[in-house]
């Protein structure tokens, strides 16, 4: 049976681009660039909804999303079988 982890990222927009901070301080810059990086190290995008985000003209109306979350899912290489 396969199994999987997970991983949440949030990628945050400020006036220049879109980035996500990790915990060392380092910063990767762009869509393309955050999602080259998880996928050289085996992690496959899962979905990316919008985390943050304000509405204008109406209820459904254009929103200016300020935040995504991403989540990512790779096969574990080695998984023991689950015990029942």
């Amino acid at each position: 049976m396969d199994r999987w982890e997970h991983r949440t990222v949030l990628i945050l927009h400020d006036s220049t681009s879109w980035h996500i901070q990790f915990a060392d301080g380092t910063r990767l810059d762009g869509i393309d660039q955050i999602l080259d990086e998880y996928g050289s190290k085996g992690w496959e995008l899962v979905t990316l909804a919008p985390q943050t985000y304000s509405t204008s003209a109406g209820q459904f109306g254009p929103f200016d999303a300020s935040s995504y979350r991403a989540v990512f899912k790779r096969r574990l290489l080695s998984s023991p079988e689950p015990t029942a």
